[in-house]
């Protein structure tokens, strides 16, 4: 999780490449160090992640609050869609993100994936945007 330039890339770097958005994001996995949302200790805040397969559900300022309160992320899952309905608790189950906006995942605190959906790229290009920003550290 570091760029080229040997600067550590949180999720709040990662985060300020997407636009302002209205999608439903849910946190699917977490481990890491910070500040975690509603003032609740790290075990309570994962306990309530893996309490349910659609996850932590949270709006983009949500999102972006979280990001702003996280020193390291060891492990994330995150996606996001455009309605709560479409988490999809059985695509989940077996790792099937394809119907997703975006998926972003910190892996093991050396990388991190963000998955950006076809309706979304075609519109935006967001891939390039992570590329060029990261210098193909951000696949």
């Amino acid at each position: 999780m570091h760029d080229g330039q040997g600067g550590f890339v949180g999720l709040a770097d990662v985060l300020a490449l997407i636009p302002e958005n209205d999608w439903v994001w849910s946190i699917l996995d977490f481990d890491g160090v910070g500040r975690v949302p509603g003032g609740l200790e790290y075990h309570e805040f994962r306990d309530k992640v893996l309490a349910t397969r659609k996850g932590y559900v949270m709006s983009w300022s949500q999102l972006q609050s979280f990001a702003g309160g996280i020193r390291q992320c060891f492990d994330l899952l995150a996606v996001a869609v455009k309605e709560r309905d479409d988490l999809s608790l059985d695509r989940f189950a077996v790792d099937d993100f394809g119907g997703c906006l975006m998926t972003l995942s910190a892996i093991d605190s050396g990388s991190w994936e963000v998955v950006v959906g076809d309706d979304i790229d075609a519109d935006s290009s967001l891939t390039e945007e992570f590329r060029a920003c990261f210098a193909g550290e951000v696949s």
